[in-house]
């Protein structure tokens, strides 16, 4: 299916009635959809979006603040480049202070899917590239990082996906846990390039 990225329109979620078809493919993931998401929104974890695209809804996506804690090797692999999310675009007189802090301001990608019809199309890359333009011009508060809790099950990963969208993993994967923690530097010296 081709797509013309520029008519994707994205819209906070005012009416939920329209997730009510919604099916990304993931059974976990669309019963939640379904069920517990609208109480996340009103109960204020995050703010919801959907990305229509010719009057259909396509993708679903999710926002949160958050911050982000790195230690040591993180910081060293951010600092020497070997961090596949790309060195912080940071002046050289504040590298120092930028190290030695302890956590860092980042928006949350809390959920995200795409409509199964349009997997597969770069539709949640288009997206994933729309938030993190908009965390780089928004004004109301710092943010260095995108983080996101990435769905790692037997039925589905999303790893590979957001691997491919400049993250990098913040923690060891954990067999307890059905998501791995990863982030990507907004402000990166060298812009990330899918290859």
């Amino acid at each position: 299916m081709e797509i013309d990225y520029s008519n994707l329109t994205s819209e906070k979620i005012t009416d939920f009635h329209c997730l009510e078809t919604f099916c990304s493919g993931v059974e976990a993931m669309d019963k939640f959809i379904q069920g517990d998401f609208r109480m996340s929104v009103e109960n204020h974890y995050c703010s919801a979006y959907g990305v229509w695209y010719k009057d259909e809804l396509v993708a679903i996506y999710a926002l949160s603040f958050d911050s982000l804690d790195l230690d040591s090797d993180d910081k060293e692999e951010l600092e020497t480049g070997m961090s596949t999310t790309g060195m912080p675009d940071i002046d050289w007189n504040y590298k120092e202070t930028f190290y030695a802090k302890p956590r860092y301001p980042a928006l949350d990608i809390a959920y995200l899917a795409v409509r199964k019809e349009y997997r597969g199309n770069r539709v949640g890359q288009s997206i994933v590239e729309l938030i993190a333009e908009r965390a780089r011009t928004q004004s109301f508060a710092g943010c260095q990082f995108l983080t996101v809790e990435a769905l790692a099950t037997n039925e589905y990963s999303a790893v590979g996906f957001y691997q491919r969208c400049g993250f990098t993993a913040n923690e060891v994967r954990k067999p307890y846990k059905d998501t791995l923690r990863m982030f990507r530097t907004l402000y990166a010296e060298e812009e990330y390039v899918d290859e």
